[in-house]
């Protein structure tokens, strides 16, 4: 799976980091976020930009997203696509509409997709324990490829970085044939 990685030289991250954190005192929350980016690729840590790469991975043939994104505590990923191209992706059947619940989807702005109002439902792959984060599943998503139909087989542990578009990225795997016919049985699926 190809996601936009945010690249920097390790280098150059340590000392534009050093320079936000000597100006701290004087900093906004955007001049945070900034610097916890600047540190994590300083340290090596991948960030990539998540909902930039589902847009830029296109669509299929029928007009479905090739990625998906699902908080790492779901079993499915919801998609709606509306008409005038914006689309939500939900963690489970859970369609919610309060400002305390939106780290359970994510949303797409208008034109992002082509096409006709639509939904779809996609399974979201399980983590295996070495990757799995010890507590707090919930504050992570799993970025994935998309099949709507089959078990995907590559995803990605992510954990987001401030409000925007930023996540820094916390394991990725390939799913095992054994793990991928689990996932397939608990969902009355042939894996691909």
């Amino acid at each position: 799976m190809e996601a936009q990685t945010l690249e920097l030289d390790i280098g150059e991250a340590a000392r534009l980091y050093r320079k936000y954190r000597e100006h701290r005192a004087y900093s906004t929350p955007i001049d945070q976020e900034i610097e916890r980016i600047y540190y994590l690729i300083s340290k090596g840590r991948k960030v990539i930009r998540a909902l930039a790469s589902i847009k830029a991975a296109g669509v299929s043939d029928v007009g479905l997203p090739l990625l998906g994104i699902a908080r790492a505590d779901a079993q499915r990923c919801n998609l709606t696509i509306r008409h005038d191209g914006s689309a939500r992706m939900t963690s489970d059947l859970q369609w919610v509409t309060s400002n305390t619940a939106k780290s359970r989807y994510v949303e797409f702005p208008t034109g992002t997709f082509q096409g006709r109002h639509r939904h779809a439902e996609a399974q979201v792959p399980h983590i295996p324990p070495d990757i799995r984060p010890a507590r707090g599943l919930a504050n992570y998503h799993i970025l994935f490829e998309a099949n709507w139909k089959d078990i995907p087989p590559d995803p990605m542990l992510l954990r987001r970085i401030g409000r925007g578009d930023t996540w820094l990225v916390c394991g990725a795997w390939d799913l095992t044939e054994i793990e991928r016919a689990v996932l397939a049985d608990r969902i009355g699926r042939t894996p691909a």
